[in-house]
């Protein structure tokens, strides 16, 4: 009989460790599948990343580069050009066609970029970037043209016409059709004649919202833009030509 409380008292201490056990087991257990879905998210995210770097890169092209006055990291104050950007000349079309010249290039036209605002029946955006550009656009860029067209030969030479990106013609059209509508740019009447979407691009700087498209003749001879820091050429070399080789 006297052994009987200490069988007692050894039936209650295993039944608490196994109790403490099955706690830790537990623990370990939720740590662990914890740890996995983790990794799991964080793997996602990388590789969600990794794909927009790699879709940036497809959409601009290992065989893109640009031309511009003076290269600089920062934009110049066009007030206060040093000495060494004002006896550059401000590139043109004529070097744009002597590019087109060179064998190993497949593509150069000239192309702007324009701050603007746009407006349609009482709806206005905040400062929009527009670029000036051609048909080869998107070739070069990216993008996906969703209704309508791009640009003609015709229109080209200066036609008041723009291809609007569709989060902007939401915005601006709401449940409406813009094909054909007139929109507004900088208090200038431009005819909608396409919509497209914009290819994603985490390098893209904040507060860079690109608006639309319009032919680089019509930005030339309707906006004003910046001819040192926002004026550039566009070059694509062909296909199996590193950038280097074009460069030279």
């Amino acid at each position: 009989m006297p052994r009987l409380p200490n069988i007692l008292e050894g039936f209650l201490i295993a039944l608490r460790a196994l109790r403490t056990n099955k706690l830790r087991s537990a623990l370990t257990i939720l740590g662990v599948v914890i740890g996995v879905t983790t990794v799991m998210a964080m793997a996602s995210i990388v590789q969600g990343v990794r794909s927009q770097i790699i879709s940036a890169v497809e959409t601009a092209g290992p065989n893109v580069f640009y031309a511009i006055r003076f290269f600089s990291q920062t934009p110049l104050n066009p007030d206060r050009l040093p000495y060494e950007v004002r006896i550059r000349p401000i590139v043109g079309e004529a070097d744009a066609i002597a590019i087109r010249r060179i064998p190993d290039i497949a593509y150069a036209g000239m192309w702007a970029q324009v701050f603007a605002r746009m407006e349609y029946l009482g709806t206005r955006t905040q400062t929009l970037t527009l670029f000036g550009a051609d048909d080869h656009y998107m070739e070069i860029q990216g993008g996906t043209l969703l209704r309508g067209r791009f640009f003609t030969r015709g229109e080209l030479k200066g036609d008041r016409v723009v291809v609007l990106e569709v989060s902007v013609a939401d915005r601006l059209f709401g449940r409406l059709d813009p094909i054909g509508q007139d929109v507004r740019i900088n208090g200038r009447p431009l005819r909608v004649v396409g919509i497209y979407q914009k290819p994603e691009n985490i390098f893209q700087p904040p507060g860079q919202e690109i608006g639309g498209i319009v032919p680089f003749e019509t930005a030339h001879q309707n906006f004003r833009y910046d001819e040192t820091n926002n004026l550039f050429i566009a070059i694509k070399a062909k296909a199996g030509i590193p950038v280097s080789t074009a460069q030279d």
